[in-house]
Protein backbone atom coordinates (compact mmCIF):
# COMPACT_ATOMS: atom_id res chain seq x y z
CA UNK A 1 0.00 0.00 0.00
CA UNK A 2 2.56 2.46 0.55
CA UNK A 3 3.83 2.33 -3.26
CA UNK A 4 0.40 3.01 -3.44
CA UNK A 5 0.34 6.50 -1.48
CA UNK A 6 3.98 7.19 -3.11
CA UNK A 7 2.08 7.38 -6.00
CA UNK A 8 -1.13 9.12 -4.84
CA UNK A 9 1.18 12.02 -4.55
CA UNK A 10 1.69 12.38 -8.42
CA UNK A 11 4.95 14.09 -8.31
CA UNK A 12 8.30 13.10 -9.45
CA UNK A 13 10.27 14.57 -6.34
CA UNK A 14 11.27 11.72 -3.40
CA UNK A 15 8.52 11.41 -0.90
CA UNK A 16 10.48 10.62 1.97
CA UNK A 17 8.70 7.81 4.89
CA UNK A 18 9.44 8.68 8.35
CA UNK A 19 8.96 5.82 10.92
CA UNK A 20 8.84 7.47 14.68
CA UNK A 21 10.02 4.76 17.17
CA UNK A 22 11.73 2.18 14.74
CA UNK A 23 13.20 0.67 17.68
CA UNK A 24 15.92 -1.57 16.81
CA UNK A 25 15.33 -0.75 12.39
CA UNK A 26 13.47 -4.47 11.99
CA UNK A 27 10.23 -2.60 10.37
CA UNK A 28 12.50 -0.42 8.53
CA UNK A 29 14.84 -3.35 7.00
CA UNK A 30 11.53 -5.01 6.15
CA UNK A 31 9.85 -2.29 4.40
CA UNK A 32 12.39 -0.67 2.88
CA UNK A 33 13.43 -4.38 1.47
CA UNK A 34 9.66 -4.83 0.08
CA UNK A 35 9.54 -1.65 -1.27
CA UNK A 36 12.42 -1.39 -3.57
CA UNK A 37 11.93 -5.63 -4.35
CA UNK A 38 8.51 -3.83 -5.83
CA UNK A 39 10.38 -1.93 -7.92
CA UNK A 40 8.65 1.74 -5.78
CA UNK A 41 10.81 4.04 -6.90
CA UNK A 42 11.34 7.96 -5.45
CA UNK A 43 11.08 7.12 -2.00
CA UNK A 44 13.79 7.77 1.38
CA UNK A 45 13.23 5.97 4.30
CA UNK A 46 14.22 7.56 7.68
CA UNK A 47 14.05 5.25 10.82
CA UNK A 48 13.92 7.52 13.89
CA UNK A 49 13.66 6.99 17.86
CA UNK A 50 14.73 8.81 20.74
CA UNK A 51 18.24 8.03 20.39
CA UNK A 52 20.11 7.11 16.82
CA UNK A 53 22.20 3.72 16.31
CA UNK A 54 24.20 1.95 13.88
CA UNK A 55 22.54 -1.43 12.95
CA UNK A 56 21.71 -3.43 9.31
CA UNK A 57 19.47 -0.25 9.25
CA UNK A 58 20.74 3.07 11.08
CA UNK A 59 18.83 4.75 13.24
CA UNK A 60 18.42 8.79 13.52
CA UNK A 61 17.74 10.08 17.15
CA UNK A 62 14.44 12.63 16.78
CA UNK A 63 17.70 15.42 17.71
CA UNK A 64 18.95 14.54 14.78
CA UNK A 65 16.49 14.61 12.40
CA UNK A 66 15.70 18.27 12.19
CA UNK A 67 12.41 19.59 12.09
CA UNK A 68 12.00 20.40 8.14
CA UNK A 69 8.94 19.92 6.58
CA UNK A 70 8.52 17.79 3.92
CA UNK A 71 6.12 16.07 1.70
CA UNK A 72 5.50 12.21 2.60
CA UNK A 73 4.07 9.76 4.77
CA UNK A 74 4.59 9.48 8.66
CA UNK A 75 4.68 5.35 9.64
CA UNK A 76 4.01 4.18 13.04
CA UNK A 77 3.76 0.55 14.49
CA UNK A 78 2.75 0.35 17.98
CA UNK A 79 4.59 3.57 18.86
CA UNK A 80 1.75 5.12 20.94
CA UNK A 81 1.24 2.17 22.95
CA UNK A 82 4.39 2.49 24.28
CA UNK A 83 4.14 6.38 25.42
CA UNK A 84 4.35 6.93 28.65
CA UNK A 85 0.97 7.31 30.22
CA UNK A 86 -0.83 8.48 33.31
CA UNK A 87 -2.55 5.64 35.63
CA UNK A 88 -5.78 6.74 37.51
CA UNK A 89 -8.30 5.63 39.63
CA UNK A 90 -11.65 6.95 40.61
CA UNK A 91 -13.00 5.99 43.90
CA UNK A 92 -16.20 7.20 45.10
CA UNK A 93 -16.35 9.95 42.47
CA UNK A 94 -12.74 10.61 43.39
CA UNK A 95 -10.13 11.25 41.22
CA UNK A 96 -6.54 10.08 42.36
CA UNK A 97 -3.17 8.69 40.05
CA UNK A 98 -0.93 5.71 40.77
CA UNK A 99 2.05 6.54 41.99
CA UNK A 100 4.81 4.22 42.74
CA UNK A 101 6.98 4.42 45.52
CA UNK A 102 10.25 2.21 46.79
CA UNK A 103 9.19 0.93 50.27
CA UNK A 104 12.00 -1.94 52.00
CA UNK A 105 13.05 -2.62 48.75
CA UNK A 106 9.75 -3.15 47.25
CA UNK A 107 8.12 -1.12 44.70
CA UNK A 108 4.47 -0.45 45.65
CA UNK A 109 2.04 1.59 44.51
CA UNK A 110 -0.11 4.66 46.11
CA UNK A 111 -2.81 6.64 45.25
CA UNK A 112 -2.66 10.30 45.39
CA UNK A 113 -3.86 13.62 43.58
CA UNK A 114 -3.38 13.89 40.22
CA UNK A 115 0.57 15.79 38.87
CA UNK A 116 -1.32 16.98 35.21
CA UNK A 117 -4.94 18.50 34.79
CA UNK A 118 -5.03 16.60 31.76
CA UNK A 119 -6.32 13.70 34.07
CA UNK A 120 -9.09 15.43 35.12
CA UNK A 121 -9.97 17.10 31.90
CA UNK A 122 -9.99 13.35 29.74
CA UNK A 123 -11.96 11.83 32.65
CA UNK A 124 -14.30 14.49 32.32
CA UNK A 125 -15.40 14.17 28.58
CA UNK A 126 -16.08 10.37 29.37
CA UNK A 127 -19.65 10.38 28.42
CA UNK A 128 -20.30 7.68 31.08
CA UNK A 129 -20.25 7.47 35.04
CA UNK A 130 -16.98 5.48 35.55
CA UNK A 131 -17.05 5.72 38.98
CA UNK A 132 -14.92 2.94 40.47
CA UNK A 133 -12.73 2.91 37.70
CA UNK A 134 -9.31 2.68 36.22
CA UNK A 135 -7.37 3.71 33.56
CA UNK A 136 -4.76 5.01 31.76
CA UNK A 137 -3.96 8.39 30.23
CA UNK A 138 -1.67 9.58 27.80
CA UNK A 139 -0.65 13.56 28.64
CA UNK A 140 2.81 14.88 27.82
CA UNK A 141 1.06 18.00 25.84
CA UNK A 142 0.61 16.23 22.98
CA UNK A 143 3.93 16.51 21.56
CA UNK A 144 4.19 13.57 19.32
CA UNK A 145 1.79 15.14 17.22
CA UNK A 146 3.49 18.63 17.08
CA UNK A 147 6.82 16.40 16.40
CA UNK A 148 5.04 14.90 13.14
CA UNK A 149 3.32 18.56 12.48
CA UNK A 150 6.47 19.92 12.41
CA UNK A 151 7.76 17.27 10.06
CA UNK A 152 5.28 17.07 7.22
CA UNK A 153 4.09 19.44 4.82
CA UNK A 154 1.66 17.47 2.27
CA UNK A 155 1.53 13.70 3.12
CA UNK A 156 -0.32 10.75 5.79
CA UNK A 157 -0.23 9.00 8.31
CA UNK A 158 -0.21 5.34 8.87
CA UNK A 159 -1.25 3.98 12.15
CA UNK A 160 -0.90 0.50 13.48
CA UNK A 161 -1.46 -0.40 17.30
CA UNK A 162 -3.54 -1.95 19.47
CA UNK A 163 -6.76 -0.05 21.08
CA UNK A 164 -9.94 0.37 22.39
CA UNK A 165 -12.50 2.84 21.20
CA UNK A 166 -14.24 4.85 24.45
CA UNK A 167 -16.65 2.24 25.25
CA UNK A 168 -14.60 -0.78 24.86
CA UNK A 169 -12.04 1.09 27.42
CA UNK A 170 -15.06 1.88 30.17
CA UNK A 171 -17.20 -0.65 29.39
CA UNK A 172 -20.04 -0.33 31.89
CA UNK A 173 -18.57 2.08 34.10
CA UNK A 174 -16.06 -0.47 35.11
CA UNK A 175 -12.31 -1.21 33.60
CA UNK A 176 -9.56 -3.56 35.28
CA UNK A 177 -6.59 -2.05 33.84
CA UNK A 178 -5.69 -2.47 30.31
CA UNK A 179 -1.87 -2.46 30.93
CA UNK A 180 0.10 -5.16 29.60
CA UNK A 181 3.29 -6.41 30.82
CA UNK A 182 5.54 -8.67 28.46
CA UNK A 183 8.58 -10.41 29.29
CA UNK A 184 9.98 -13.04 27.14
CA UNK A 185 6.89 -13.36 24.88
CA UNK A 186 5.11 -14.27 28.30
CA UNK A 187 1.77 -11.43 29.84
CA UNK A 188 1.91 -10.28 33.24
CA UNK A 189 -0.60 -9.07 35.23
CA UNK A 190 2.10 -7.38 37.76
CA UNK A 191 3.91 -4.32 36.22
CA UNK A 192 6.79 -4.29 38.83
CA UNK A 193 7.69 -7.66 37.36
CA UNK A 194 11.37 -7.35 36.44
CA UNK A 195 11.61 -3.85 35.80
CA UNK A 196 13.61 -2.64 32.98
CA UNK A 197 13.57 -5.85 31.57
CA UNK A 198 10.12 -6.12 30.89
CA UNK A 199 8.02 -4.11 27.98
CA UNK A 200 4.93 -2.37 29.64
CA UNK A 201 2.43 -1.46 27.03
CA UNK A 202 -0.95 0.59 26.99
CA UNK A 203 -4.14 0.15 25.13
CA UNK A 204 -4.53 2.49 22.81
CA UNK A 205 -7.52 5.37 23.19
CA UNK A 206 -8.72 5.71 19.79
CA UNK A 207 -11.08 8.47 19.90
CA UNK A 208 -8.09 10.74 21.72
CA UNK A 209 -5.72 9.59 19.22
CA UNK A 210 -8.15 10.43 16.10
CA UNK A 211 -8.93 13.97 18.26
CA UNK A 212 -5.31 15.10 18.35
CA UNK A 213 -4.83 14.15 14.32
CA UNK A 214 -7.74 16.25 13.85
CA UNK A 215 -5.83 19.15 15.73
CA UNK A 216 -2.96 18.83 13.40
CA UNK A 217 -5.31 18.85 10.15
CA UNK A 218 -5.56 15.93 9.87
CA UNK A 219 -8.66 13.37 8.64
CA UNK A 220 -9.01 10.44 8.27
CA UNK A 221 -9.34 8.29 5.24
CA UNK A 222 -9.86 4.77 6.89
CA UNK A 223 -9.59 2.69 10.37
CA UNK A 224 -9.88 -1.24 10.23
CA UNK A 225 -7.99 -4.05 11.60
CA UNK A 226 -4.92 -5.26 11.02
CA UNK A 227 -6.76 -8.49 9.11
CA UNK A 228 -8.95 -7.17 7.34
CA UNK A 229 -6.39 -4.56 5.99
CA UNK A 230 -3.90 -7.39 5.17
CA UNK A 231 -6.80 -9.15 3.41
CA UNK A 232 -7.96 -6.23 1.34
CA UNK A 233 -3.88 -5.85 0.53
CA UNK A 234 -4.16 -9.73 -1.14
CA UNK A 235 -2.39 -11.27 1.30
CA UNK A 236 -4.66 -14.34 0.83
CA UNK A 237 -3.04 -14.46 -2.90
CA UNK A 238 0.30 -14.20 -0.94
CA UNK A 239 -0.66 -17.08 1.16
CA UNK A 240 -1.46 -18.76 -2.42
CA UNK A 241 1.88 -17.85 -3.95
CA UNK A 242 3.65 -19.49 -1.14
CA UNK A 243 2.25 -22.88 -0.68
CA UNK A 244 3.27 -23.13 -4.49
CA UNK A 245 6.41 -21.56 -4.49
CA UNK A 246 9.52 -23.93 -4.19
CA UNK A 247 10.90 -22.96 -1.63
CA UNK A 248 11.30 -25.74 1.37
CA UNK A 249 8.79 -26.94 2.57
CA UNK A 250 10.60 -25.60 6.39
CA UNK A 251 11.05 -22.41 5.11
CA UNK A 252 7.05 -22.38 3.27
CA UNK A 253 6.25 -22.83 6.77
CA UNK A 254 7.82 -20.24 8.41
CA UNK A 255 6.54 -17.50 6.62
CA UNK A 256 3.17 -19.21 7.05
CA UNK A 257 3.41 -19.13 10.64
CA UNK A 258 4.56 -15.54 10.16
CA UNK A 259 1.51 -14.49 8.54
CA UNK A 260 -0.81 -16.29 10.46
CA UNK A 261 0.45 -14.47 13.61
CA UNK A 262 -0.73 -10.88 11.98
CA UNK A 263 -3.77 -12.09 10.98
CA UNK A 264 -5.16 -13.88 13.52
CA UNK A 265 -8.20 -12.72 14.86
CA UNK A 266 -7.70 -13.26 18.67
CA UNK A 267 -4.29 -11.21 18.71
CA UNK A 268 -2.02 -9.57 15.94
CA UNK A 269 -5.21 -9.13 13.12
CA UNK A 270 -6.79 -7.37 15.88
CA UNK A 271 -4.99 -4.39 16.01
CA UNK A 272 -5.97 -1.10 14.29
CA UNK A 273 -4.69 0.02 11.21
CA UNK A 274 -5.65 3.83 10.05
CA UNK A 275 -4.29 6.45 7.44
CA UNK A 276 -5.40 10.05 7.95
CA UNK A 277 -3.78 12.96 5.44
CA UNK A 278 -3.75 16.43 5.45
CA UNK A 279 -5.01 17.21 1.95
CA UNK A 280 -7.18 16.54 -1.06
CA UNK A 281 -7.15 12.69 -2.43
CA UNK A 282 -9.43 9.73 -3.44
CA UNK A 283 -7.49 7.09 -1.58
CA UNK A 284 -9.52 4.48 -0.64
CA UNK A 285 -8.31 1.11 1.06
CA UNK A 286 -11.55 -0.49 -0.77
CA UNK A 287 -10.93 0.83 -4.24
CA UNK A 288 -7.30 0.07 -4.14
CA UNK A 289 -5.80 -1.03 -7.45
CA UNK A 290 -3.15 -3.57 -5.89
CA UNK A 291 -1.18 -4.38 -9.44
CA UNK A 292 -0.16 -7.97 -10.12
CA UNK A 293 3.31 -7.50 -10.08
CA UNK A 294 3.04 -6.90 -6.76
CA UNK A 295 2.05 -10.95 -5.96
CA UNK A 296 5.07 -11.92 -8.73
CA UNK A 297 7.78 -11.95 -5.92
CA UNK A 298 7.16 -12.21 -2.27
CA UNK A 299 9.28 -10.79 0.33
CA UNK A 300 10.32 -13.80 2.29
CA UNK A 301 11.15 -13.37 5.83
CA UNK A 302 15.51 -12.38 6.12
CA UNK A 303 17.68 -12.96 9.03
CA UNK A 304 18.18 -10.10 10.66
CA UNK A 305 20.53 -9.37 13.27
CA UNK A 306 18.11 -7.37 15.66
CA UNK A 307 14.76 -9.15 14.45
CA UNK A 308 12.52 -10.51 17.78
CA UNK A 309 11.70 -14.58 17.52
CA UNK A 310 8.46 -14.94 17.31
CA UNK A 311 7.31 -18.18 19.34
CA UNK A 312 7.99 -21.26 16.89
CA UNK A 313 9.08 -19.17 13.93
CA UNK A 314 12.58 -20.30 13.67
CA UNK A 315 12.46 -23.79 15.44
CA UNK A 316 11.28 -26.86 14.31
CA UNK A 317 8.28 -29.10 14.89
CA UNK A 318 6.58 -26.09 16.71
CA UNK A 319 3.78 -25.23 14.70
CA UNK A 320 0.24 -26.07 15.67
CA UNK A 321 -2.98 -26.94 13.75
CA UNK A 322 -4.36 -23.80 14.63
CA UNK A 323 -1.83 -21.19 13.65
CA UNK A 324 -2.30 -22.30 10.04
CA UNK A 325 -4.43 -21.25 7.30
CA UNK A 326 -6.48 -23.86 6.02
Amino acid sequence: MICNLIESFNTEEKIVINEFGAGNGTLAYDVSKSLNLLGCKNFQYNAIDKLNSQSVTPIISIDEKKAQKENGIILTNELFDALPHHLFVIKKNKLYEKYVELKNDKFIEVLDIPSDNCIEKRVSLIEKNIDNSTGEIYCENNSIFDLFKSNINKGYILTIDYGMNENDLFFQGKKNSNISVINDHNFYKDYFYKPGLSDITFQVDIKEMFKNYNSINFSNNFITTQRNFLFELGISEILKKLSLSKKSFEEINVNRFAINQLIKPNGMGNYFVSLHSNFNNDFNLNNLNIKKKYFDEIPYIKEFPQRFELPGIYKKNNIIKEDWIK
